[in-house]
């Protein structure tokens, strides 16, 4: 073999042992410009664990959605800082809270959950250089430009969300009994105002037909019943605003104003309520009929789910049910 031959062999040999690291630099510089993107410039000696511990935002997230009902408008404000441990930070207080709510007796208050919620202080993410450095002595040369530009231009700091520490209180003492009272009574306060309009506008309606030829059976009966009704939640609002007495209102529902106490403060059992509201909460509701109370229903005076007396028979009518 002639001396050229054997040269133009070595540097065939040169050649295609530089294509091969050529092809491991270029597989290096996919991958470093993947991870850059993903992780971040640390990637090379990042651990990958969340620093709250092994639960990933998006596992955080998904639970704080499902069990504390934090919507995707709620949460967007915190996740669009960056700080991936701002939803496991979040869970965690919450589930604290849950837990010293729940050793009293006591379901965690959604005005407790949204405090907590809005309290976070946040700081957005930031655009920053990159240093090259680290990343091409893993790829074995210089990056390829158009991946530092693509990179430079995605470049940010993530921010940061801090939650103060929430104070807990703790559980009231029975001589609040009368301030929880007040806050279970003001659905009841709800309800007969938003009742006594559609009471009037159905009095006036069976004015405006007996005017004009004779009532059936059972619009008379239910004319009957919502004349009195009119009295009763007149009465019981009045009670309510000048006497400061609950009771009326307690009345006008049945069972209702006791589920809506007790769903509220579970702890506070029947033997830690005021005798005369339990008394009241019992009443039950009597329509004259089942027709009476389906044209009640129809009219949005009777709600699903409630419970009247059918004056006829004197079985219980589920309205909606």
């Amino acid at each position: 073999m002639s001396t050229a031959r054997g040269i133009l062999n070595y540097l065939d040999k040169v050649d295609a042992a530089e294509a091969v690291e050529q092809e491991k630099q270029n597989t290096r510089e996919a991958l470093a410009f993947e991870l850059q993107m993903k992780y971040g410039d640390n990637f090379l000696t990042s651990s990958g664990k969340n620093k709250e511990g092994s639960i990933t935002t998006s596992t955080a997230t998904a639970a704080l959605m499902k069990e504390y009902n934090l919507n995707e408008e709620t949460l967007a404000p915190i996740l669009a800082t960056g700080d991936k441990t701002a939803a496991p930070k979040l869970l965690s207080i919450l589930e604290d809270q849950k837990q010293k709510y729940g050793a009293d007796g006591f379901d965690l208050p959604e005005d407790v959950i949204s405090g907590i919620v809005e309290s976070a202080v946040m700081t957005q993410s930031t655009s920053r250089d990159i240093d090259f450095t680290e990343i091409e002595k893993f790829i074995g040369r210089e990056m390829d430009s158009l991946y530092k530009d693509m990179l430079k231009s995605q470049s940010k700091d993530p921010g940061s969300v801090f939650f103060p520490e929430p104070v807990f209180t703790r559980t009231p003492g029975l001589e609040d009994i009368t301030r929880f009272e007040k806050k279970a009574i003001g659905v009841n306060l709800t309800r007969a105002q938003s009742e006594l309009d559609m009471v009037k506008s159905k009095i006036a309606e069976f004015v405006s037909l007996s005017e004009n030829g004779n009532l059936t059976p059972d619009q008379t009966a239910e004319n009957g019943w919502l004349t009195n009704r009119k009295v009763e939640i007149e009465s019981s609002i009045d009670s309510y605003n000048n006497k400061d007495n609950l009771v009326p209102l307690a009345g006008l529902y049945g069972t209702a104003y006791t589920r809506t106490l007790q769903q509220v403060f579970p702890i506070y059992k029947d033997e830690f309520i005021n005798e005369a509201l339990l008394d009241a909460s019992r009443q039950e509701i009597t329509v004259p009929n089942r027709a009476v109370a389906e044209s009640l229903y129809d009219a949005g005076i009777l709600r699903e789910g409630d419970i009247v007396t059918n004056g006829q028979t004197g079985k219980k009518i589920r309205i909606g049910g």
